[in-house]
């Protein structure tokens, strides 16, 4: 193994929130030279934004440049850290930025908490307020396909290996729907979680929970995920309180469960 790939496994390695900077300085510099006028603007996003990175956070930036279709992705290991650069045209910026699925309460944060570091504030201005601007229809049609996606399958599955005398499934569909509940309640109060990392943690201070909930999050939050009966009923809990908690928010998943065809029989 050479001296680089032995680089890559010893990692990540620790640095301060000022030497990564260094390394954003540069790749803000190279971008330039390379783009030079078609570039527009480039954003600081995740923790290093927030001025709450730690010791092995990654860098994570945004740039948008003059180039139609332009919709790409670079990601690498540098040194002792990681570096991710998302390449947008102005339409497709402005088109992400409006885009509301599952995972509006994570994405969406890298427009909404953007650090600029090029460009007109303006256009940083523009981009949260599109973020903001989708009807409350897409995030009830997103919170619905969670439900019938995520939950009523995942419930089958329970149900399933709990027949059969199995257990091994249960952990991980604790970890997975307690997720999916926080995405649920980010996208409720169109609110989007500071990172991954806290997502159960600031879950828990939004209001109006799904009955079942905060129990379900505070035992994956604990990783006291070994008496399999207790986290199945805590699951059971929960698919039982998202009825009611749907009716509160004025959800109704009837339209997405009738067929379009009648079945042939």
């Amino acid at each position: 193994m050479d001296g680089r790939r032995e680089a890559w496994w010893a990692g990540p390695g620790s640095c301060t929130h000022d030497q990564r900077m260094e390394v954003v300085d540069r790749l803000v510099a190279r971008i330039r030279e390379i783009y030079g006028q078609a570039l527009i603007a480039i954003g600081l996003y995740g923790s290093m934004a927030q001025g709450r990175d730690g010791p092995y956070s990654d860098i994570e930036l945004f740039c948008v440049v003059d180039r139609p279709g332009l919709d790409e992705t670079a990601e690498w290991m540098y040194g002792s850290g990681k570096a991710e650069v998302n390449f947008y045209d102005l339409a497709v910026v402005r088109r992400r930025a409006v885009e509301v699925d599952e995972r509006w309460p994570l994405r969406q944060g890298q427009f909404l908490r953007a650090r600029p570091l090029f460009g007109e504030p303006g256009f940083f201005t523009e981009l949260q307020a599109l973020v903001h601007s989708p009807p409350a229809s897409a995030f009830h049609q997103a919170i619905a396909e969670i439900v019938v996606a995520e939950f009523y399958e995942g419930m089958g599955k329970l149900r399933n290996e709990r027949a059969r005398g199995r257990n091994h499934f249960v952990p991980s569909l604790a970890c997975h729907l307690a997720v999916q509940g926080a995405l649920m309640l980010g996208l409720a109060h169109r609110h989007c979680y500071t990172t991954g990392a806290h997502l159960l943690e600031e879950s828990l201070a939004l209001p109006g929970r799904p009955a079942g909930y905060d129990e379900l999050c505070r035992r994956v939050m604990a990783g006291d995920l070994a008496d399999a009966d207790q986290t199945a009923a805590d699951l059971e809990r929960l698919w039982a309180g998202l009825g009611p908690w749907l009716a509160t928010m004025g959800i109704d998943l009837a339209p997405r469960s009738r067929p379009r065809l009648e079945p042939p029989f």
